[in-house]
């Protein structure tokens, strides 16, 4: 399937430009030249000097080394194109290369080779009024013949330069719209992370802070403990957030209530694995429910650890050995000790 790129409005002027008008009228006039031999190795050249300079190259600005051939391949084409024609012939509009070669120096001067233009558009002139001193044509009129040339490349030059302004200007613009978006995202983060402690907090401790609020009676020894209980919740939300869920902090605080000391600490600093993370829930809350004195240290590890998480228990009993557990990172495999 033929692409769309080939019927591009571009594409088709182009073509023109360098190939249906120039070639077609170089092909036609090649019988009438004088030398038809070297008009046919004109064209050749031509046609070779044309498409080193409208290759891609995967970059706007034209290599060295095929713009160097390209120009010289180009005006080996004007020479051999001079020295194919009687001298005796009249041109009408100049030669049949003359629309190819006005497009040739705006490539040029488009992908960034002003310099190049500039020198072949001199050699240019240089070979039309040595010819037109031979011819009836006159050197200072074959000169003025490349005038439209000269006027196309510095427009060229001009337009090349406009639009790597824009293009610098659109880069900044981008860069300042991405970097606002990533400030945007950053701060919603933040506000999100703040809202999401507040109902935390409202959640844990909600109903003990409204008690403080709006009643003046005596706190019972009861609710000292509820607030003591509390506080460790809001702490061990804090020190071991990938570890500390819901479940969690709930187990935690009724083993606290029965005299376990439970400490809750997190290395890590961003969320655990899923399958990490449901094993260390499930072990943490059977060692929590089965822990009736002594401490419980629930400790997440740093990145990179083979373990995730540990789990100890010290019951404090002489005929109690303590119990560790291991939990693999990645797999959340098991490990009893």
């Amino acid at each position: 399937m033929i692409s769309r790129a080939l019927f591009h409005p571009l594409t088709l002027v182009a073509a023109a430009v360098f190939f249906l008008i120039p070639v077609v009228l170089g092909i036609l006039q090649t019988q009438s030249m004088d030398k038809p031999e070297l008009m046919q190795a004109a064209l050749v050249t031509y046609v070779i000097a044309v498409a080193l300079v409208v290759c891609p190259y995967g970059r706007r600005r034209l290599p060295d080394l095929p713009t160097a051939l390209a120009v010289l391949l180009m005006l080996v084409s004007i020479q051999r194109s001079y020295d194919a024609l009687d001298p005796r012939a009249e041109l009408f509009g100049g030669q049949w290369f003359t629309l190819g070669f006005d497009g040739f120096v705006v490539v040029l001067g488009i992908r960034r080779r002003g310099g190049w233009g500039w020198a072949t558009l001199g050699i240019a002139v240089a070979i039309s009024m040595t010819w037109g001193a031979r011819s009836a044509i006159g050197l200072w009129d074959a000169a003025l013949s490349n005038a439209a040339s000269a006027a196309l490349l510095l427009a060229s030059q001009l337009i090349a330069r406009e639009y790597d302004r824009a293009s610098v200007a659109f880069a900044e613009a981008r860069d300042m719209v991405i970097s606002a978006r990533s400030h945007d995202e950053a701060e919603k983060d933040t506000v999100n992370a703040s809202v999401q402690r507040v109902h935390e907090v409202r959640r844990l401790a909600g109903g003990l802070l409204e008690r403080i609020a709006h009643d003046a009676s005596p706190v019972s020894d009861y609710e000292i403990e509820q607030f003591r209980l509390t506080e460790a919740q809001l702490r061990d939300s804090i020190r071991g957030r990938s570890v500390a869920t819901p479940y969690l902090l709930e187990v935690t605080r009724a083993a606290r209530a029965r005299g376990v000391q439970v400490d809750i600490l997190d290395e890590r600093g961003k969320p655990l694995p899923t399958a990490v993370l449901r094993s260390a829930t499930r072990q943490s809350m059977e060692v929590l429910n089965a822990a009736t004195s002594g401490s419980v240290t629930i400790r997440a590890f740093p990145e990179g650890d083979p373990t995730a998480v540990f789990i100890v228990h010290d019951g404090n009993a002489g005929d109690e050995e303590p119990v560790a557990i291991e939990i693999a990172d990645v797999t959340g495999e098991v490990s009893r000790f």
